[in-house]
C-alpha cells in the first residue's frame, strides 16, 4: 500500500487548517492618538486637532513636507502646510502660520495681531483666510526655546472665525522643531 498519497493529503490539510490570517488592526478612535508626542528635542514634529480631527503636516511626493521654523533677531516664524489629493479625489490645500516678533526664552504668548505677533490659517481651495486678532488671539507655550542648540518646542490653541467661512477651532496644538 502506497502511503504516500495519504501523507501528502494530511500535510495539505494540515497547512490549510494552520493558515489562519490575522485580522488588521483597527485604526485608532481617538484623533488625539494620531498626533506625534510633544516632544522637546527638535524632532521636526508638527500636529493639532482642528475641529476634532487630527491635522499634520502633509506634501507631495515632488516637494515633500515642507514645515519650516525660523528665527534671527528675537523674531520666530513657523509655517507648516497641508496639501495632498487622497484616493477618493479629496483635495486639501491648507496652512498654518505663526510669526511672533520679541521672542527670547521659553513663556506663553499671546497672538493677537498686535506687536508682530499674527497667527493666519489658509484653505486655499475654499478662499478662505482666518487671521488672529485682539478679539480671537492664538495662544502659544513655547516649553523650550533653546538659542545654543537652536530649538524650539511648544503648544498652542485658537478659535477663529471668518465671515463667509467656517468657524476653525484648533486644541492640543504642539511643536517640536530646529531653526
Amino acid at each position: 500500500m502506497n502511503k504516500r498519497p495519504l501523507f501528502l493529503a494530511l500535510m495539505l490539510l494540515s497547512l490549510l487548517g494552520g493558515c489562519k490570517k490575522e485580522p488588521a488592526p483597527e485604526p485608532p478612535t481617538d484623533p488625539l492618538s494620531l498626533l506625534p508626542p510633544e516632544t522637546q528635542t527638535g524632532q521636526s514634529t508638527f500636529g493639532c486637532l482642528l475641529n476634532g480631527q487630527a491635522w499634520l503636516p502633509a506634501g507631495n511626493p515632488t516637494a515633500g513636507i515642507t514645515f519650516t521654523t525660523q528665527y534671527f533677531n528675537g523674531s520666530l516664524k513657523i509655517s507648516c502646510p497641508r496639501a495632498f489629493s487622497s484616493q477618493d479625489g479629496t483635495r486639501v490645500n491648507q496652512a498654518i502660520v505663526f510669526s511672533i516678533d520679541s521672542v527670547f526664552a521659553a513663556g506663553n504668548y499671546v497672538i493677537d495681531g498686535k506687536n508682530g505677533r499674527t497667527l493666519t490659517f489658509s484653505d486655499y481651495l475654499s478662499n478662505c483666510t482666518w487671521v488672529s486678532s485682539a478679539s480671537s488671539p492664538a495662544q502659544m507655550q513655547l516649553t523650550r526655546m533653546d538659542l545654543v542648540n537652536r530649538i524650539v518646542s511648544g503648544r498652542f490653541s485658537f478659535t477663529l472665525e471668518t465671515p463667509g467661512c467656517s468657524r476653525i477651532v484648533v486644541t492640543y496644538g504642539r511643536f517640536d522643531s530646529r531653526f
